[in-house]
């Protein structure tokens, strides 16, 4: 445990992850979990992991103990556009049906518990509550509303637990939070030439790309309970507060190779590269989760999430070059719920299985829907099992298969932030398909 710091972020700076949850939010922090597609996990102390679902989960310890998850996500993304023109009503040349834009990504959890006394327990999570990626080609005829969009997370989570009394355990924790994203689009500088009447300037004909690359560190706090209401019945519940970061970066500018970008820009002072900043709220959690052993092998699952998207109205980049207006996403999202049933039937004494079934609300209404985070309902289908090595060490491996329903996007230069993005029309649908490997490790 004494090197436990250093590996977390050996384990986690690997990269960017697509949100397999609503909005931008991940949950595949534990293998175990992913198996029974979450359902009580805000119940479940079985290993170290679960404290990124609730910090009581710290109380589960025994001596000390450590978990070491990594989640291969393989997505499938693809859209069709049926509409595409510029804020002019001219066509956008490109390509209509971009396919791959979200990527494979590997997810990291690393977490560790230990006994501080007969009542007092104290634990650390590192691991990725939310994450984004999508990448759309640069000839897409979408390029004017997103081409990257990219958010990381790292979420360190030190916790204490305290038994009350027997079956009842309360715990609070502090998050410390790190994000790092990427922001980036084409600028229809035909467009805007001209409507200035620049001689020679076709609206769709001159682009430019605009990136924002900006990262910052956030603080919040988690607190939760465990309670046995009956011997054969475990109850969990937890709530993970906001975080709020104020990512500042740098604002990079490419004009077009004609020169009308670089006219513009001497004439008016837009598209100088400068220092810019986005403001960004992770949204708060309240996590409700049951066990009821059925029967000595068999215990049924229940999970009950709730997650309040509503701080986030916009996205904003704001410029420090005072010429350049601020770029402006609308959202106005709202709170979503995730709710999951599983069960975990004991085969024998090394072999452990599980599977769950869940559903996943999208906080994002119609209005808003746009490329950057072309986010839907999904439905998961999980199973998993846990092969006992030793009294000591266990291995765990799950599968999850999510079926995201498929959503329209209608996008016009009349809604905030559009005035030089034009209009967009189309579909866009994905899947996923995930693989868990968590190996779990317990000091008697």
């Amino acid at each position: 445990m004494r090197n436990l710091p250093g590996s977390l972020f050996a384990l986690y700076f690997l990269g960017l992850t697509p949100a397999l949850a609503a909005g931008y939010g991940l949950r595949e922090f534990s293998a175990d979990a992913m198996g029974s597609a979450y359902a009580g996990s805000s119940a479940t102390a079985s290993d170290a992991s679960y404290q990124a679902y609730n910090p009581a989960a710290v109380a589960g310890v025994v001596q000390s103990d450590f978990s070491i998850t990594a989640i291969d996500i393989l997505p499938t993304s693809s859209a069709s556009y049926a509409t595409a023109r510029t804020s002019a009503g001219t066509p956008i040349s490109g390509s209509t049906n971009p396919a791959g834009f979200i990527s494979d990504a590997v997810v990291p959890e690393i977490a560790a518990r230990m006994r501080l006394g007969n009542q007092w327990s104290a634990g650390i999570v590192v691991y990725a509550p939310w994450g984004l990626s999508t990448d759309y080609p640069i000839n897409s005829a979408g390029r004017y509303y997103a081409l990257a969009t990219k958010l990381t997370t790292v979420n360190i989570t030190p916790s204490i637990a305290y038994e009350i009394s027997p079956g009842f355990t309360i715990a609070a924790g502090v998050q410390a939070e790190y994000a790092k994203g990427k922001l980036s689009s084409a600028i229809d500088i035909g467009t805007l030439g001209a409507s200035l009447a620049v001689p020679g300037a076709i609206p769709g004909a001159f682009d430019g790309t605009a990136k924002l690359s900006a990262s910052s560190w956030g603080a919040g706090f988690v607190v939760g309970l465990l309670a046995h209401p009956a011997d054969n019945v475990t109850a969990g519940l937890s709530y993970h507060s906001i975080v709020q970061h104020d990512l500042s970066g740098v604002i990079d500018y490419t004009l077009d190779s004609a020169g009308l970008g670089n006219a513009i820009k001497s004439a008016t002072g837009l598209f100088t590269d400068s220092r810019g900043s986005a403001g960004l709220t992770t949204p708060d959690s309240v996590n409700f989760g049951l066990r009821s052993d059925i029967t000595s092998q068999l215990t049924g699952l229940f999970e009950l999430d709730w997650t309040n998207w509503e701080h986030f109205h916009q996205l904003q980049v704001i410029s420090a070059n005072p010429k350049q207006p601020a770029d402006i996403t609308a959202a106005n999202w709202r709170s979503s719920w995730f709710g999951s049933i599983g069960a975990e039937y004991q085969l024998e004494r090394q072999w452990s299985i599980r599977a769950g079934m869940a559903y996943d609300q999208t906080p994002i209404p119609s209005s808003t829907l746009n490329l950057r985070i072309p986010d839907a309902d999904r439905v998961t289908l999980a199973a998993g099992a846990t092969y006992r090595v030793s009294d000591n060490t266990e291995v765990k491996i799950a599968y999850e298969h999510l079926f995201v329903a498929g959503r329209y996007i209608s996008q016009n230069p009349t809604q905030p932030g559009n005035a030089l993005r034009g209009t967009l029309m189309g579909t866009s649908q994905s899947s996923v398909n995930s693989v868990g490997l968590q190996f779990a490790y317990r000091l008697d």
